[in-house]
């Protein structure tokens, strides 16, 4: 049968051509970021867990594949928890059904796992400067977050979420400056879907959901797009891919419970008369065994209750000591300082501490000249620790913003360069203009 009337529309290949070297490309940047941290991870053996050591996730995970359910977060059979977020732990269990739990096999995965979210992450950073402070800069930092050692440390090493975090972060806000210039009810079901297991995997990340919903809801009403349905569509599949977890955990321990339970067991960590403001792991039940059996006796939930009115308390005696150390907290999130209270760490604060003064930095810049996406950056890195300053901080937490706080720097590099190029290019034409002013005189 043959179509009468029908035209095909033409496809430019020059157009044809950029999709293929824009698909080369991120071939490139996953393949170098995952082989490069896969490769440090066979060398270091960092796939071989110290003997005895108990991580939350792992160790729900283990019931999980056992068929033990969501419990026990520290090595012992204490019954069902909220502990943490149910994303990871489930992703955890998944491989150790296939591969054995605590299996070689098993842990090589899960890294070989985080390495592909870190090579992911190189071309979502390409993508969100692409939409914001240019293509160009983007190139850059891919390149320098898929080959630098400094962003290795937390995807080869360690078994959570921070990695798992930068991803969706920056997929956030990527879907979230599509939405401003489009507007598609397509990409505002995806915005609430990517919040969805973003909230579900680390739920510190939802401090910046408001910002960017409200972003993308006003860039669409300014321009005069319809917004009202498509941010409801993404709020109440938002709402839809959590209510299950907040269900079973309302079922589970008689009382409204979010998606993860022990925010104030962590503002006690950091917050006790004569602490170091660093969650000292002496007072973690992982670490001290008189922890763990104060943890069994009252139950998580009792045990968190005790924590917070423990913590509570000790901020209405000393308020002076609090807000002392939630001021050392801010400044020492972003300087490292918590890295020399690791053992064994090989990442040094004079190595960590820079990416956040050239992020920062650049943050300036992008506000003062009003780059695209200015709103969600400043978001990213003002409201983001907010959290962590008022509990303890840790210097892995800030991974989930690195790669906003890498474009920032590029930025920042970027500004100063032409900044110092023009000056040099005014300074040598008025050389030359002197020296030819001088010149002309004499021949007079």
């Amino acid at each position: 049968m043959t179509t009468v009337g029908v035209t095909r529309p033409r496809q430019d290949p020059a157009a044809r051509s950029d999709s293929v070297s824009h698909y080369t490309l991120y071939a490139l940047l996953f393949a170098v970021g995952f082989l490069l941290r896969f490769a440090f991870v066979l060398w270091h053996k960092t796939y071989v867990f110290p003997a005895g050591g108990i991580y939350e996730d792992i160790s729900i995970a283990v019931r999980l594949a056992t068929g033990q359910g969501f419990s026990s977060p520290f090595g012992l059979d204490t019954g069902p928890t909220a502990w943490i977020a149910p994303g990871y732990p489930f992703l955890i269990s998944t491989v150790f059904k296939a591969f054995g739990v605590y299996s070689t096999t098993s842990m090589v995965v899960i890294l070989g796992l985080q390495c592909a979210m870190a090579g992911a992450t190189g071309i979502a950073i390409y993508a969100l400067a692409k939409r914001s402070v240019g293509e160009r800069l983007g190139l850059w930092a891919a390149w320098i977050w898929t080959v630098s050692p400094i962003f290795f440390r937390w995807p080869t090493t360690w078994v959570w979420d921070f990695t798992a975090s930068a991803l969706l972060l920056a997929l956030i806000l990527i879907v979230t400056l599509d939405i401003a210039e489009k507007g598609s009810a397509k990409l505002w079901l995806g915005l609430g879907g990517l919040w969805g297991v973003a909230a579900l995997t680390n739920p510190a990340l939802i401090s910046v959901l408001p910002f960017t919903m409200v972003y993308a809801a006003f860039a669409n009403r300014r321009t005069g797009r319809k917004w009202l349905a498509g941010l409801s569509m993404s709020a109440v599949l938002f709402a839809a891919m959590i209510a299950p977890w907040l269900i079973r955990n309302e079922i589970v321990f008689g009382h409204p419970v979010f998606l993860r339970s022990n925010y104030w067991f962590e503002f006690h960590l950091g917050n006790y008369h004569y602490s170091n403001g660093m969650g000292f792991s002496g007072k973690h039940p992982t670490k001290n065994p008189i922890q763990l059996y104060k943890y069994i006796k009252l139950g998580e939930q009792g045990y968190i209750q005790w924590a917070k009115n423990d913590a509570l308390q000790f901020v209405r005696e000393y308020p002076g000591e609090f807000w002392n150390l939630t001021i050392h907290r801010v400044w020492w999130f972003w300087d490292g300082t918590p890295l020399g209270y690791q053992s064994g760490e090989w990442w040094k604060p004079w190595k960590y501490w820079p990416l956040s003064c050239a992020g920062w930095l650049g943050l300036i810049f992008v506000l003062t000249r009003r780059v695209r996406g200015r709103f969600l950056y400043a978001a990213t890195l003002i409201v983001y620790p907010v959290p962590y300053y008022l509990s303890y901080c840790v210097s892995k937490y800030r991974h989930a913003i690195e790669p906003e706080l890498l474009l920032l720097s590029v930025y920042l590099a970027y500004v100063v360069w032409g900044e110092g190029r023009t000056i040099v290019q005014r300074a040598i034409a008025w050389r030359n203009a002197s020296v030819a002013q001088h010149e002309a005189e004499v021949h007079a």
